[in-house]
């Protein structure tokens, strides 16, 4: 597995780029605090100065190059519509997404052509043995992401997530990198 950092990512539509500090207004008036975010990632409302100060805190992270996080951007209109970030597993050349959009831009393919470009990246440049994540399962459009995306659905992962109405049972997506190392 190789490290590179947080590149410039662009497809035909998005610029997958890093956080800064002066994100954080926009990010906030948008999914931040959106009820779907809050729900699926068990988080509370979050104010400007505290979305200010995470964002501080994620900039500093950008210096480690085995940190992963991008802010997914329209190319016509640089509107922030969601982001996606990525867990490393060093022991066993795995990385693990999470992702989530403004639901203002859901329906669109963003997110399906967002996270195909990250997996493409980590399948082909980072040389992962394993490109994977989840989803609970009543979130359809995200398993439909997944599946778009080539992963196979491996099993489901029985009372794995925590959410505000209690545990969840989650699909399990991956796809494993066939290619010489």
């Amino acid at each position: 597995m190789i490290h590179l950092g947080t590149k410039i990512i662009e497809s035909d539509r998005l610029i997958l780029r890093r956080l800064n500090e002066s994100d954080a207004e926009e990010i906030y008036l948008g999914f931040i605090n959106q009820p779907e975010f809050l729900y699926y990632r068990n988080k509370e409302k979050r104010t400007l100065d505290e979305e200010r100060k995470s964002l501080n805190r994620v900039s500093e992270k950008y210096n480690d190059l085995s940190y992963y996080n991008w802010l997914i951007v329209l190319k016509d209109t640089n509107k922030i519509i969601g982001s996606i970030n990525l867990r490393v597993e060093e022991i066993n050349e795995t990385v693990e997404f999470n992702y989530v959009i403004d639901n203002r831009y859901t329906n669109n393919g963003y997110m399906t052509e967002a996270l195909a470009k990250v997996r493409d990246f980590c399948l082909n440049e980072l040389k992962v043995n394993r490109f994977q994540g989840g989803c609970v399962t009543k979130n359809i459009a995200s398993k439909r992401v997944m599946e778009k995306c080539g992963m196979q659905c491996e099993g489901i992962l029985r009372n794995y997530i925590i959410l505000k109405d209690g545990y969840h049972d989650m699909y399990m997506f991956s796809i494993i990198n066939n290619k010489d190392k």
